[in-house]
C-alpha cells in the first residue's frame, strides 16, 4: 500500500469514515444480505476438523517467521543461487535458524500423507469470524471489510506464505550444497504436496499461486538433481539413489494425491459476483445507482481505501448504461458455467477451440462481472503445464537413478519401466490421441542417439534456449548428458533444437524437462562472468 503522509490521512479521515458508514447502511438491505454468501463459502471449508487443518499448525509458526536477508525477500532473487554458491552464507544461516526450521519441520507434517482422502487441508475460513484473534493481529487472515465483500478479498496471509516459499527454496539448495541432495527433493516433494492443499482454495488469486507454486518448486526440483548430476553426484550413493522409485511413485500426476483429475475450479470468486449483483441491483429491475456505484467501488479500491472517491464517481456514471437485472442473472450462470463444463473435457476436445464466454461477453454493459469475474481460463493454461511438470520431473528422477544404478544411460525411456516408474505418463501438450494414443516424452541422449554427418563422427546437438527478458543464447550438448522434453505448446516435436517454457512459448519450440532450463542459464550467466 502507498506510503501516505499523515496530514492526508487526518484531512480525509472524517470524509472516508463518513463514506464507508453510508456503504455498510446501504449494502444492509435484506434482498443483499451480505452474511449469506460469506456462509455459503465457509460451509464449504466447515467438513475440515481442526485436527486435518494445516493453516492450524503452520500460520503460528508464520507469526514467529524471521524475514529473510532483504536482497533475498522474492523467490525470483535466488535463481542466480546453487548449491555451494558464496552467496548462500546468509541465507543458509537464516534457513537453519530454530523458528525457520519449526516452519520446514511443519511442513514435512503437514504434508505427510499420500491418501488425498486423509490428507490435511488449509482450511482457515475467510473472514474474521472463526480465525483465533492472534491470527488477525498478525494479518494471517482474509480481510473482507465490513460488510463482508467477497470480491474485495484482501489475501493478507499470503504474504506469510510467499515467505515461507522462499525459506523452502532456499533450504533446498543448503542442503544439496551440504551433499543431502535426496533430502532437498524431499523437502520439495512435502512443499509441492502443501500447495496441492492450497489449490483447494476457494478463490482464483489464491489457487493460481499454488499452481505456480507447484511449478516453480518442480523445476527446481530437477535444477538440483541435475547440478548434483554434474558436481557432488550424491545421488549415485545407494543410500540417495535407492529412495528415488518412492519419491517418483508419490508425485504421481495419475493417482494419489497429486491425481491431476481432482483438480477444481474455486468457487468464492462466483459466490464474490453473485454478491456483487445482490447489493447492486434491485431485483426485477435495473442497479440502483447509489448502491451499485458504493458496492462497486468498494471493490474497485479494495487495496487502496483512498481511491473510493474516485471509483464512486466513475461507477455512479456507469450506472445507467448497466444490464438489467434480468439479463444480469442470465449472463452471470453462463459465464461461470462455460469454465465448469469445460474443465472436465480434454484439452485437445474440438469444443476446447471455441472461445471462452469470458473472451466476448459485454464488459460495459456487464461491468459488474468485468470487475468480479477473473479470467478463470488461465487455470486451464496452469493445470495442463503442471501436468507436464510433474509428469517430466518424475521421469527425469527415474533416468537419474537408473543411469546412476546401471552406470548408463537407458537405451531407451521405456527402459526406466517399470523398476523406476510404474508405467510412462502421457505427453499432456502432445495432441497425438488418435486411436487411444498415449504419446510418452521425448528422450534421446546427443550424439549416442543421432545421425552421423558425411564423416560418420556424431555432432554435438545444439539448441537455442528463449528465457524470459529476451536474454536467449545457444549451447551445445553432448553425450555425457541426456535430453527430456515435451513438444511443448504447439503439439509439434521440434527435436529440441529450440526450447521456451515460457507461457507464450513461440511455434516450433519445445518444453524442456532435462537439463533444466533454469540451470543452463545459470551456467550460461556463470560462463559469461555475470554471476560467481
Amino acid at each position: 500500500m502507498p506510503t501516505l503522509r499523515k496530514s492526508v490521512r487526518t484531512s480525509v479521515g472524517r470524509a472516508l469514515a463518513g463514506v464507508l458508514v453510508a456503504a455498510s447502511l446501504s449494502l444492509a438491505a435484506p434482498h443483499a444480505r451480505a452474511d449469506e454468501f460469506l456462509d455459503k463459502l465457509n460451509a464449504s471449508l466447515a467438513d475440515v476438523r481442526n485436527p486435518q487443518r494445516s493453516d492450524l499448525v503452520l500460520l503460528p509458526l508464520l507469526a514467529k517467521m524471521q524475514p529473510a536477508p532483504a536482497k533475498y525477500a522474492r523467490l525470483e532473487s535466488l535463481a542466480p543461487l546453487y548449491p555451494g554458491s558464496p552467496a548462500m552464507a546468509e541465507l543458509s544461516a537464516w534457513a537453519s535458524a530454530p523458528t525457520q526450521k519449526a516452519i520446514l519441520d511443519a511442513i514435512a507434517s503437514v504434508a505427510k500423507e499420500d491418501d488425498y482422502r486423509k490428507a490435511m487441508a488449509f482450511a482457515q475460513p475467510y473472514g474474521v469470524e472463526g480465525v483465533p484473534v492472534e491470527m488477525v493481529s498478525a494479518r494471517l487472515y482474509t480481510e473482507l471489510g465490513d460488510p463482508p465483500t467477497l470480491a474485495g478479498a484482501k489475501f493478507y496471509y499470503m504474504d506469510s506464505i510467499r515467505a515461507m516459499e522462499v525459506l523452502v527454496h532456499a533450504d533446498a539448495i543448503r542442503r544439496a550444497g551440504e551433499g543431502d541432495t535426496i533430502g532437498s527433493i524431499k523437502l520439495l516433494c512435502d512443499w509441492t504436496f502443501f500447495c496441492r492443499q492450497m489449490t483447494d482454495r476457494r478463490f482464483f488469486r489464491e489457487v493460481v499461486w499454488a499452481y505456480e507454486a507447484m511449478i516453480v518448486a518442480q523445476e527446481r526440483l530437477r535444477d538440483l538433481a541435475y547440478w548434483d548430476t554434474r558436481t557432488k553426484k550424491a545421488l549415485e550413493q545407494a543410500s540417495q539413489r535407492d529412495q528415488l522409485p518412492a519419491l517418483v511413485a508419490r508425485m504421481d500426476e495419475g493417482k494419489g494425491y497429486l491425481e491431476m483429475s481432482r483438480l477444481r475450479l474455486p468457487i468464492g470468486d462466483r459466490l464474490g459476483s453473485e454478491q456483487a449483483v445482490a447489493r447492486g441491483y434491485q431485483p426485477r429491475g435495473g442497479g440502483d445507482a447509489n448502491v451499485f456505484a458504493t458496492s462497486m467501488s468498494r471493490m474497485g479500491s479494495s487495496e487502496y481505501p483512498l481511491r473510493l472517491f474516485g471509483e464512486a464517481a466513475r461507477w455512479q456514471a456507469a450506472a445507467g448504461t448497466q444490464k438489467n437485472w434480468f439479463e444480469i442473472n442470465e449472463q452471470l450462470p453462463r459465464l461461470y458455467a462455460d469454465w465448469e463444463s469445460r474443465w472436465r473435457l480434454d484439452p485437445f476436445d474440438k469444443l476446447m477451440e471455441k472461445p471462452f464466454v469470458y473472451a466476448t461477453f459485454d464488459r460495459a454493459g456487464f461491468a459488474v462481472l468485468d470487475a468480479t469475474a477473473p479470467d478463470m481460463g488461465r487455470l486451464f493454461t496452469l493445470r495442463q503445464q503442471l501436468q507436464v511438470e510433474l509428469a517430466g520431473t518424475r521421469h527425469a528422477l527415474a533416468i537419474v537413478g537408473y543411469t546412476a544404478a546401471a552406470k548408463a544411460f537407458p537405451p531407451q525411456l521405456s527402459s526406466i519401466r517399470p523398476q523406476w516408474v510404474r508405467a510412462l505418463s502421457v505427453d499432456a501438450y502432445n495432441p497425438n490421441r488418435a486411436r487411444g494414443a498415449v504419446p510418452p516424452f521425448e528422450f534421446f541422449v546427443p550424439m549416442r542417439d543421432q545421425k552421423v554427418d558425411a564423416r560418420g563422427e556424431a555432432k554435438p546437438h545444439e539448441v537455442k534456449v528463449f528465457v524470459a527478458g529476451g536474454a536467449n543464447f545457444d549451447l551445445k550438448l553432448r553425450d555425457d548428458q541426456f535430453l527430456l522434453y515435451s513438444t511443448g505448446r504447439d503439439g509439434a516435436n521440434n527435436y529440441a533444437g529450440r526450447v521456451d517454457n515460457r507461457p507464450d512459448a513461440g511455434i516450433g519450440t519445445d518444453y524442456l524437462i532435462w537439463p533444466p532450463v533454469s540451470s543452463l542459464y545459470r551456467q550460461h550467466l556463470l560462463d559469461l562472468g555475470q554471476i560467481k
